[in-house]
């Protein structure tokens, strides 16, 4: 595989990520850097003539996901989806070489324990699950009028790996959780729930949950979001049930 790659940009989605990731293997290259559009000027990486900005194609996305599971394992696919969830540096990149050994070697490549990538990927994600758990029991509610809410920040995005969990607590109604480091909403209203990227969306930096709870649950109870949009694409900032979703 050459070193040779070209940059390319996403829009922060694993179902664009995934599509930067086929547009690279397609080229045969390792690519320069594969970065969150959103975050590409933060990075120092403005985007410029060498770089492409890809556009997010479910059928794509669903096509090299599937095809992860057909010629490695499930169990390679769900790091690949966990991982993308994970705050690691270099990300994007290490991902992009497993996906890559995967195709190239199938399901061997977990078990690859004298591999200093794949060791570290695994420690991620250990790190990711540990860091749920932790965020889940220290899960603090606000009683709102209409609903309850909690604010968390985690340093990786669990509210993926934790929402099932949520979403069956009984004790409580209509709800929220509002990452604010990923600038995403979990929300369950009347029997609906949903998980929403609302990074497009500003939002204030919230003292407490109360604080939220008064901002945000007028844009759920009204659905003042733009959800709809169909699932995966990315739209006015809306997302709804993505692919690293329904995998988790």
């Amino acid at each position: 595989m050459s070193e040779q790659g070209i940059r390319y940009t996403y829009d922060g989605t694993f179902e664009g990520y995934l599509c930067a990731v086929l547009a690279a293997l397609r080229t045969g290259k390792i690519p320069a850097s594969i970065t969150d559009v959103r975050y590409a000027d933060i990075s120092g990486e403005a985007v410029t003539g060498d770089t492409v900005n890809i556009l997010t194609s479910l059928k794509d996305a669903q096509y090299l996901y599937s095809t992860i599971s057909a010629r490695s394992s499930a169990e390679v696919q769900q790091m690949a989806s966990d991982y993308f969830l994970t705050d690691s540096n270099g990300k994007e990149l290490n991902l992009y070489k497993m996906i890559f050994c995967s195709l190239k070697y199938g399901a061997r490549i977990a078990e690859d324990y004298k591999s200093e990538m794949m060791n570290g990927i695994q420690m991620a994600i250990r790190d990711l699950y540990r860091e749920a758990q932790t965020t889940l029991k220290e899960l603090d509610f606000y009683m709102g009028m209409e609903a309850s809410c909690a604010v968390i920040n985690p340093r990786n995005s669990v509210l993926p790996v934790i929402r099932n969990t949520i979403l069956k607590r009984r004790d409580i109604d209509d709800l929220l959780v509002y990452d604010k480091r990923h600038h995403l909403l979990l929300e369950r209203f009347s029997d609906q729930n949903m998980l929403l990227d609302i990074s497009a969306f500003p939002m204030p930096e919230f003292k407490n949950p109360s604080d939220a709870y008064e901002h945000l649950w007028p844009f759920i109870r009204d659905r003042r979001f733009d959800i709809t949009v169909l699932p995966g694409q990315k739209r006015s900032g809306s997302v709804i049930e993505p692919l690293w979703l329904k995998a988790s």
